[in-house]
């Protein structure tokens, strides 16, 4: 055994015929040049176009971020003057309830002072007209008054029954 591997191995040769070099040689290239004309081109076409779209998606997204945050900007700007419309028009709405508030309560005030007044005036008037009538009712009582004592001779004691008659009868008026 030891033979027949040894003469087997004196048989091989580990360089091919020189044709068979060129064959192969040019079999390789074409099938370099068909895989490069055919796989690789396309495939780095294909990575190419891939690349491409997510740079445009990339970029899209980057805009669309910005619009985005233009946006909320914009909104909270349009938030912000709303409620700063909204904090003026109620300041302006308990200025304006303020104003008639107070005018409200002026004019009352006036009013009552008015009436007052003029309930001052009619009770002066009343009482003045309440005098003038007891002055007449006590000067009439005292003309009578006069006429009974005129008519009759009096005594001390007859006068103070009198007076206090009088006294009496202006009481009730």
């Amino acid at each position: 055994m030891d033979i027949f591997l040894f003469t087997l191995a004196e048989d091989i040769n580990i360089f091919p015929e020189p044709n068979e070099l060129i064959w192969t040689i040019i079999n390789f290239a074409i099938l370099l040049w068909g895989m490069h004309r055919f796989l690789y081109k396309p495939l780095l076409g294909a990575i190419q176009a891939r690349e491409d779209e997510i740079n445009n998606n990339l970029k899209k997204a980057a805009e669309d971020r910005a619009e985005a945050e233009r946006l909320r900007r914009e909104f909270e700007a349009q938030i912000a003057n709303a409620q700063r419309e909204a904090q003026e028009i109620i300041n302006t709405a308990v200025k304006n309830a303020t104003a008639t508030k107070e005018q409200i309560e002026a004019d009352a005030r006036a009013r009552a002072s008015e009436l007052l007044e003029n309930a001052t005036k009619t009770i002066e008037r009343e009482k003045a007209k309440a005098l003038a009538e007891l002055r007449l009712e006590v000067a009439n009582l005292a003309v009578a008054v006069a006429g009974k004592v005129i008519e009759k001779n009096l005594d001390t004691e007859e006068q103070r029954r009198l007076a206090d008659s009088f006294v009496a009868e202006v009481a009730k008026h």
